[in-house]
């Protein structure tokens, strides 16, 4: 029992260190338009990459109550639950959906015996691990900023896709790189496994 508790307690302050990592990375932003290039994408894939899909979600879901209540750690420091319920709100909810299944596809990829496997082949493979998830932010996102801004689904993607795909695409070669390596040498491992 005692062991259960110090396992759950470790998890618990990682997912918390991974919400706090969030709320650093995101509000750094490139204004572009209605919806900023910020890192906030490659932090939820990231962290589904490190914690799975369930300590990834109690990660985002901190982050997005942090937000809701004002504190300025959602994409270019804005903060409050008007953020959620604006334009560019369902990117920022939509990562609760993209973290878990996200999640679940890095843990088969990083959970399976690829000691044989190539380089280049592991970061292909998290590469298509966190891309069902990018797919899952774009739809809910643009879905929600074609109703609030009530402009035409094709002018939602012009708009709010377009521009940060190359920019997406390479957060996620990023993810894959990076998170296979981490994860393999992390204490995080140790605790999730």
């Amino acid at each position: 029992m005692k062991r259960k508790n110090t396992v759950m307690l470790r998890r618990a302050c990682i997912s918390s260190l991974f919400a706090a990592l969030l709320c650093v990375l995101s509000p750094i932003a490139i204004p572009v338009g209605p919806v900023p290039v910020s890192l906030s994408v490659f932090a939820v894939l990231l962290c589904a990459a490190m914690l799975g899909p369930i300590s990834a979600l109690s990660a985002v879901t901190v982050y997005l109550l942090l937000g809701a209540v004002g504190l300025p750690v959602f994409g270019g420091g804005m903060g409050g639950f008007g953020v959620l319920l604006g334009p560019t709100g369902g990117y920022v909810w939509s990562y609760l959906p993209m973290c878990l299944l996200s999640g679940v596809l890095y843990r088969q990829i990083f959970l399976s015996p690829t000691e044989s496997m190539r380089p280049i082949k592991k970061i292909m493979l998290g590469f298509l691990a966190g891309l069902p998830g990018l797919l899952i932010c774009y739809l809910l996102g643009t879905l929600q900023y074609s109703f609030v801004a009530d402009v035409t689904i094709g002018t939602a993607i012009v708009v709010c896709v377009l521009p940060f795909l190359i920019f997406d695409l390479l957060k996620l070669l990023l993810v894959g790189f990076l998170g296979e390596r981490l994860y393999r040498i992390s204490v995080v491992r140790k605790i999730f496994e």
